[in-house]
């Protein structure tokens, strides 16, 4: 059957028109914010350059509301048009609340891809096990959450430590180890911080500790404090002898003769200890008083805290470094001794 010519014609000029409206609508739907742009006048002065800026967008802003926040930092130079786009593309409802980082003199466009994206603004900060509060204060400092003396001040401050329900004379042991996302309104509120490491040490030792303790008669202060030294003297997979040797040394009313104790709150964690230090009086020393210290001397992660209350089943009384990155262990002086010589021959000391 022979096709007319006309119709062959009819039928490519259809075609043609179809190519070229999905090509036109491409190009108006790509090109809409600056084409709505340049149509509307804003009473917002022009911006030439482009800066980053924070903005935050509340939970439960209406689009206008949005759009209004976005002109007055300077994001987008209308409200009008970044509202149009949103409604063009049928994502008026789209926008999630959140800390986002922008530029001013941005494409309406491109902001609403961002604000629908949910990419927001997040600082993160690790915290090492280990760490004190002395060691914190500097990190916090340093990270521009709070100055040292702030932090210090409040990881002592009474009134907050009660608010907190810690029972102790500071923050040390209760900060847990991690590393903690925060919004641009998190980090510049230290309380805050504090409040959620507070909170992630509570839900670790709830969920490990708590039930165990309560069978020892230990307060979380004192499976705390024990943990602490834990963390700062074990090794890799050696937290459950190391505790065994505390426990084991609690129990025969033995100095625990735990070295990082006698430099806490005199010199920074790692420093040299001399025979001065040894002999030094004050509560934290535990070459010279028996028992725990009165508090933490470091803030414990979860190996130490599940340690303390889950010491290993070993008779040991004694450690000394061998100079590998492991402990000696030993259930007698004599035998301690025998290590003490071979692997400490001219250090002042060894622990315990």
């Amino acid at each position: 059957m022979k096709v007319p010519a006309l119709s062959i014609v009819k039928s490519l000029s259809v075609i043609a028109l179809l190519v070229l409206l999905a090509v036109g609508g491409h190009y108006l739907y790509s090109n809409l914010p600056g084409i709505l742009q340049h149509f509307l006048v804003t009473d917002s002065p022009k911006v030439t350059t482009q800066e980053d800026v924070i903005v935050n967008i509340p939970k439960g802003a209406s689009l206008s509301e949005v759009g209004a926040l976005l002109q007055e930092k300077g994001v987008v130079s209308s409200k009008l048009v970044f509202k149009l786009v949103a409604f063009i593309r049928g994502e008026q409802k789209s926008v999630k609340a959140g800390d986002y980082q922008l530029k001013t003199n941005s494409e309406p466009g491109d902001v609403l891809d961002l604000l629908i994206s949910g990419k927001t603004l997040v600082f993160s900060i690790t915290v090492p096990e280990g760490y004190n509060i002395f060691q914190v204060a500097d990190l916090f400092e340093n990270r521009g959450i709070a100055s040292r003396k702030e932090f210090l001040a409040l990881a002592k401050d009474h009134n907050f430590l009660q608010e907190l329900q810690i029972d102790g004379s500071s923050l040390e042991g209760f900060l847990f180890p991690d590393t903690y996302f925060l919004s641009p309104a998190e980090k510049s509120n230290v309380k805050i911080v504090v409040k959620k490491m507070v909170s992630r040490f509570r839900s670790v030792y709830d969920k490990h500790v708590r039930v165990i303790a309560e069978e020892y008669g230990w307060t979380p202060l004192q499976v705390v404090t024990l943990s602490s030294l834990i963390e700062k003297e074990a090794k890799p997979n050696e937290h459950g002898l190391v505790s065994a040797v505390f426990h084991n040394r609690l129990r025969q009313k033995m100095k625990l003769q735990c070295d990082p104790t006698v430099i806490y709150g005199i010199k920074p964690m790692g420093a040299k200890i001399t025979r001065s230090d040894l002999d030094r009086k004050h509560p934290y020393n535990t070459y010279q008083v028996t028992g725990l210290p009165p508090g933490p001397i470091a803030n414990p992660g979860k190996e130490s805290l599940v340690a303390a209350v889950r010491p290993a089943s070993v008779d040991y009384l004694y450690f000394v470094s061998k100079n590998d990155g492991s402990h000696q262990f030993s259930s007698s002086l004599n035998e301690h001794n025998k290590w003490v010589n071979l692997y400490q021959k001219q250090n002042v000391s060894a622990s315990p």
